[in-house]
């Protein structure tokens, strides 16, 4: 069989059940990458030296790993169906990933940026989005009632995703990101002040798209701190660690299956901890 046929007839029908963009994503490395060099490749002419040569030849580091991950997918389920006998991509070497850091914000640049939006539109979803540590679709889906602001908790129940020009409400990623989370005080205190009559979504009727565009704009133009819409999860995650938040409590927050995730890719103190840290050993060594 060749790989264009067991796509074709076998693994993207069975992709119907995954998310929208997650497909559109899988697509998307199928018809740039992985069709035009091995579409027409019979299964199992599929060698590891062939793979190889084939991810090599591809430009982009990133988009190298996705194919791969999409071809290492396509060849487990044609070994667990009984079409292919090995599945040889573990034999391959994929590019490492880029070690990148985003950018985030520091207590103070935070301080400004809620001062910044103060009365803006997208305030309600801005305090949401940094002082929670929501993924982006999370933020993006917040309904008002999702918000008790008695109790200052609030229900991580849905997301908002934009995948082909059109909105798609997801579940969350995970079943530990189905969650409950608290507001601090002066969040709760400042949304009940702009909360609307009618409720609804926290960015109005904007779609993600829209939320993007004026939330920079309106950075740029107040000269705010900035960073992608992402960045705030990961700001608020770096300053709760900072400020001495258990990095166990910080992982339930962002909804992690695990609390190695919230290290590898939050746990960075900046130097003023490390320094901190470093006096705290010291006075154990000469005491």
């Amino acid at each position: 069989m060749l790989l264009n046929e067991y796509w074709d007839e076998s693994y993207w029908p069975a992709c119907g059940r995954l998310r929208e963009c997650t497909c559109v994503g899988y697509a998307s490395a199928w018809n740039r990458h992985i069709r035009p060099e091995l579409g027409d490749v019979e299964l199992a002419d599929l060698t590891a030296p062939r793979i190889q040569a084939w991810l090599d030849r591809i430009g982009s580091a990133g988009a190298a790993r996705k194919s791969w991950a999409v071809l290492r997918q396509m060849l487990h389920s044609a070994v667990r169906l009984g079409i292919l006998d090995v599945d040889v991509t573990g034999r391959v070497t994929p590019p490492k990933p880029s070690g990148y850091e985003p950018e985030v914000l520091d207590i103070r640049q935070i301080r400004r940026l809620l001062r910044g939006f103060h009365g803006h539109g997208l305030e309600a979803w801005l305090i949401c989005s940094v002082c929670l540590g929501l993924r982006t679709e999370e933020a993006l889906g917040l309904e008002w009632a999702d918000l008790n602001l008695n109790t200052g908790k609030v229900r991580i129940q849905r997301g908002l995703q934009w995948v082909d020009g059109h909105e798609v409400i997801v579940d969350p990623k995970t079943e530990l990101s189905r969650r409950t989370v608290v507001l601090p005080r002066f969040a709760v205190l400042r949304l009940r002040e702009i909360r609307p009559r009618e409720g609804g979504q926290l960015i109005g009727l904007l779609n993600p798209g829209q939320v993007a565009r004026h939330y920079a704009a309106w950075c740029r133009s107040q000269n705010l701190p900035y960073v992608p819409r992402r960045n705030l999860r990961h700001s608020w995650a770096s300053t709760a660690l900072g400020a001495g938040v258990d990095v166990a409590v910080v992982s339930r927050a962002l909804g992690h299956s695990s609390i190695a995730t919230t290290a590898r890719y939050y746990l960075r103190p900046d130097s003023e901890v490390l320094r901190e840290a470093q006096r705290t050993w010291e006075r154990a060594l000469i005491r």
